[in-house]
């Protein structure tokens, strides 16, 4: 069957070569088995393939696959079965294939069709006989019905008559310079006859460049002293012949003037014009250079007066163009110049040296041979090589000269004629207005990119990044011809298909590309789904994340969900899977890190998209103003060491501990979520201390193990902003640097909410936490609310830092998060906490009894992070870990309501604004001068108010809490007792009594008792007191003494 009648696919993205992999569409695979592969050679045949022939024109070859090997097979082994001998004409009419596949599967296996084969080993490249015993290696199937096992694949058989091959040796591929010297020595052997130098003078007008050229006469003969790696040379009974048919040798030079290859025109032309020189049919090398790809054919005239670069299809017709038009030609057979793309590159970045100018600044002229817009192979060759050629910037123009048909002459013809001042230049639009709708269907529409059959959406321009459409318009001239009405000046492709996880918006990360931007400049952007409802939406999405911008004609939102969709599918049909948009910064849901430039896995290691499933959501984190973490991804040997030793240096014997487990709840915080999921809890790390001790280089080095510098601390932030950062960052410790005094409130019931993890909710936004929180101040936040410091790992900060030892620390902090990886990989050992809990309790007799489960938490983490930099001991770790412990005894976090609720009567009571009018101490015989006090009655409906204004509303704790208390320490919560009427009075009487005045007489006069009224009140026990009864019993002779009168 002829190759140009057999039905099949050209090779794409989607449907690749399977014998070489090219996707450009140059090779073919055809429904009946066989594959056309350009890119490939005998010698280079995959895995359960058969190299069958080469194809005509010596372009390519030609295989087929596995199954058509196997069927093959079956059949031969069936005719033996019964007997019969398995021609390959019987193989074929059983199998239904052609019999020149039969013959090379009988080539192929020569032990299964032994009287077929008599070739030897070199020559068929497969081996017939043993080496070791010299005896015929059979390949047999079970006995039976006719099959091939799935244990016993061709590829199998092949391989092993391979390993019993006794001369099948890897052909070594000859360097141009090689070749060249190899050629020119060949060529000084050879000759040319009249006959090709009377075609080359009289039909080719190319009589004063024959020796310039080197044509030569070209016929099987003996030679000597060449390599028989050389193309067209191979090896018979130890001697040198060359191989081919007798024809016209036309060399193939580089752009050096180097010989590299050659084709041949043969005498008898029924089988192709041109033949490429090869060995490969014979066991030898074919005509491609090391790189893997066929030759281009450099045409370099003697004079050169047309500085563009021409492109003309074949080596003949290239060297007459380039010498009549004394114009630089780069010739490729089958005009298959995209399918060597490195040599074509390297043949134009020569030229544009040449010219002292870049390589956007070439024009590229294409002489499009007759009758090609009709040709859908020679067609696709031309579309591929234009999208090639625009991807390097290159101008291209259309050699043109009305050359629609066959019988339209070729640029050498047009040349030879004399009618070379027909050829204009035309436009790449000029040219494609004049395609057929067979070739424009055939090019834009198999390719799902292009396709508009589905929804009737735009398309992408093939040579420009545009989106638009192709209309038939009539001409001035009355013909009808394509237009091309562009809508957006830019295109893209869908990357990725995104899923909303959590309620969240799903979107699309998409290639995008403008008309005129360089080629290897595009952007990815993240369009969240949201953004796709309106036009003017997902411009400006494009816009915001590229800083560039974008311009439409009239494209309406309609056209833009169409080309979507098309380009949806196109990546369905490519292999494309969902991705998730990641939820927030660093730590997702399932482990996974996501950053902006790198990933890593939960168990440390750093991964990709495809691995991990996360596309990182930028438009959300560039929206909010989220600080970008930069994780070092080299490695960096020992930083941690370093790290830890300049911190040492800096902070001094003082503040290196406080420094370094400031650092060790940064590691805790990695796992923020796994905690607080487990646990419930996760305390905030407080850091106070003098100005200029060390507090806020502390955590900003903490940080820089998450890759953040100095600009990730908090000054200020909106409530909004605050929360919203906590939940678009995942294990991130965020740092709040130094609140002002009137901000404490605010950030005391921060803490409160931050312990356990409390959500804030706005609008239907849910702004749950999600990494832990650094307060640093210059005082201690918390110290008069015990809710507070039992929620607070406070680490003071007293000494003062080595100024000198800070380069040293900040060359550190820059490189240290080369560690993360490291420290995810330590993972939240909930039972290594809770051993280092059970020791730190007897530790904490007095302290709140969750203070014990957070030191063990960061306690447990600076162990390890002094593990892994191995300049901190065990013991340094613990003497510190005990001294928090002794400190925590003593910050009261463990002190009651009650207690909490007498101290601040006290301080009240220091005020005058707590006295005998609602508070005062109850004797058992009612004589308070016995001091046998039984208990203190306090008004509780008047002092609440007072306590309330005077601490600002934030009492911890409510009046029901305080009877609570009260009841349980055995006083009572309704009761009625005797105060002075009114605290005017009450604090005359007491100043009276004070200052005692006599009368003239010298008789002292008694000042009169306020009167008494009953009011109801709660009691609180005497013994509850404590130390504060002697507080309630002078404080108000040493406040009327100063005179203070309230």
């Amino acid at each position: 069957m002829s190759r140009k009648h057999k039905k099949g696919r050209y090779s794409s993205k989607q449907h690749p070569c399977p014998v070489c992999g090219n996707t450009k569409g140059s090779c073919k695979q055809n429904h009946d088995g066989s594959i056309y592969c350009y890119h490939s050679s005998p010698d280079s045949t995959p895995s359960d393939y058969l190299y069958i022939q080469e194809l005509s024109g010596g372009m390519g070859h030609e295989f087929i696959e596995p199954s058509a090997v196997s069927e093959l097979l079956r059949a031969g082994i069936e005719l033996q079965s019964f007997g019969k001998k398995a021609t390959s004409r019987e193989m074929a009419d059983l199998a239904g294939l052609p019999s020149s596949w039969a013959r090379a599967v009988q080539k192929a296996y020569p032990s299964q069709f032994p009287e077929w084969n008599h070739l030897n080993c070199h020559r068929s490249q497969v081996a017939v006989r043993s080496k070791s015993d010299n005896r015929t290696t059979k390949i047999t199937l079970p006995s039976g019905k006719p099959r091939v096992d799935e244990q016993n694949t061709a590829s199998q058989k092949v391989a092993h008559l391979k390993e019993n091959c006794s001369g099948a040796s890897e052909q070594e591929t000859l360097s141009e310079e090689e070749r060249d010297k190899q050629y020119r020595q060949l060529s000084n052997q050879l000759q040319l006859n009249e006959t090709y130098r009377k075609h080359l003078t009289d039909e080719r007008g190319l009589v004063e460049f024959i020796d310039f050229i080197g044509f030569r006469s070209w016929k099987e003969t003996q030679i000597e002293n060449l390599s028989v790696n050389l193309p067209g040379v191979v090896e018979r009974d130890k001697n040198l012949y060359l191989y081919g048919q007798s024809g016209l040798f036309l060399p193939i030079h580089n752009e050096f003037g180097q010989i590299i290859a050659f084709q041949i025109r043969p005498d008898d032309t029924s089988n192709g014009k041109y033949k490429w020189g090869s060995s490969a049919p014979a066991g030898g090398n074919g005509p491609h250079l090391e790189n893997g790809e066929m030759p281009l054919t450099f045409c370099r005239p003697q004079e050169i007066q047309i500085s563009s670069i021409g492109l003309a299809e074949g080596v003949l017709k290239s060297w007459l163009v380039a010498c009549n038009l004394q114009q630089i030609i780069i010739g490729a057979s089958g005009a298959a110049w995209d399918c060597s793309p490195k040599l074509l590159r390297r043949y134009l970045d020569k030229i544009a040296q040449e010219q002292n100018t870049s390589l956007s600044n070439l024009v590229i002229d294409l002489y499009a041979d007759a009758g090609m817009l009709a040709n859908k192979h020679i067609m696709l060759r031309y579309h591929e090589t234009i999208k090639l050629l625009q991807q390097w910037e290159c101008k291209i123009r259309i050699g043109w000269w009305g050359q629609f048909t066959k019988d339209d002459p070729d640029i050498d013809d047009l040349i030879l004629k004399g009618d070379r001042h027909q050829i204009t230049y035309i436009s790449i639009d000029e040219w494609m207005a004049l395609w057929s709708d067979d070739i424009r269907n055939y090019l834009l529409k198999n390719d799902v990119q292009f396709n508009t059959s589905d929804w009737s959406a735009p398309v992408q321009h093939p040579y420009r990044s545009e989106l638009g459409y192709w209309k038939k318009v009539k001409a001035l001239s009355g013909d009808i011809e394509w237009k091309w009405i562009p809508k957006a000046g830019f295109s893209f492709i869908v990357e990725r298909e995104l899923i909303g996880v959590n309620d969240e918006y799903g979107g699309l990360v998409l290639q995008v590309k403008r008309t005129y931007d360089p080629p290897n400049e595009q952007h990815r952007v993240v369009v969240p789904a949201e953004m796709l409802n309106k036009v003017t939406d997902f411009i400006n999405c494009l816009s915001r994340a590229t800083g560039k911008v974008y311009f439409i004609n009239k494209l309406k939102i309609e056209e833009l969900h169409k080309y979507l969709h098309k380009e949806l599918s196109a990546y369905r049909e490519r292999g494309g899977k969902p991705y998730k948009l990641s939820e927030r910064l660093g730590r997702q849901s399932d482990g996974n890190w996501v950053f902006h430039d790198c990933q890593i896995s939960s168990s440390g290691n750093f991964i990709s998209e495809e691995e991990s499933g996360w596309v990182l959501n930028q438009r959300v984190i560039a929206r909010e103003k989220i600080p970008i973490p930069k994780i070092n991804k080299e490695r960096e040997p020992d930083v941690l060491q370093s790290l830890v030793n300049s911190m040492r240096n800096f902070f001094g014997k003082s503040g290196f501990m406080p420094a370094f487990f400031t650092s060790a709840f940064s590691v805790a915080g990695l796992f923020y979520d796994q905690i607080q999921q487990e646990e419930g809890f996760f305390p905030v790390l407080g850091l106070y201390g003098d100005a200029g001790t060390g507090k806020t280089l502390a955590a900003v080095t903490a940080l820089s193990l998450l890759g953040f510098d100095h600009r990730g601390k908090i000054n200020k932030a909106s409530e909004s902003a605050y929360h919203e950062r906590f939940k678009l960052m995942g294990g991130l410790t965020q740092f709040l640097d130094d609140p002002d005094k009137i901000q404490i409130s605010w950030v005391c019931q921060q803490i409160k909410t931050q312990f356990g993890g409390g959500s804030r909710s706005v609008r239907e936004n849910n702004q749950d936490p999600h990494s832990p929180l650094i307060v640093a101040s210059n005082y201690s936040i918390g110290d008069d609310d015990p809710i507070i410091l039992s929620r607070l790992i406070r680490l003071e900060f007293a000494g003062y830092p080595n100024p000198t030892a800070f380069p040293e620390l900040r060359a550190m902090s820059r490189i240290c998060s080369s560690a993360l990886p490291d420290l995810i990989k330590l993972g939240y050992n909930q039972q290594g906490v809770k051993d280092l809990e059970s020791l730190l309790i007897p530790k904490l007799p007095t302290a709140h009894a969750r203070l014990a489960s957070s030191l063990a938490l960061i306690g447990y983490y600076a162990f390890r992070l002094a593990e892994l930099s191995g300049v901190v001991s065990p013991e340094e770790v613990w003497i510190y870990l005990s001294s928090l412990c002794g400190e925590a005894n003593n910050d009261e976090s463990n002190k009651s309501s009650l207690d909490d609720f007498l101290d601040k009567l006290l301080v009240l009571r220091s005020q005058s604004e707590v006295g005998e009018w609602n508070c005062r101490l109850i004797t058992s015989d009612g004589n308070p001068e016995n001091r046998n006090y039984k208990s203190l009655a306090v008004y509780l409906h008047g002092t609440w108010s007072l306590v309330s204004r005077y601490f600002k509303n934030e009492l911890p704790y409510s009046q029901k809490m305080i009877r609570q208390q009260i009841e349980k320490a055995g006083g009572k919560t309704y009761s009625k007792q005797k105060f002075h009427c009114d605290r005017d009075s009450s604090i005359t009487y007491q100043r009276w009594k004070v200052n005692i005045k006599a009368d003239m007489n010298g008789e002292i006069v008694m000042p009169k008792a306020p009167e008494m009224v009953a009011r109801s009140c709660v009691e609180i026990p005497i013994e509850f007191l404590g130390e504060r009864l002697s507080c309630f019993e002078g404080i108000f002779e040493q406040n009327l003494g100063n005179g203070d009168d309230g």
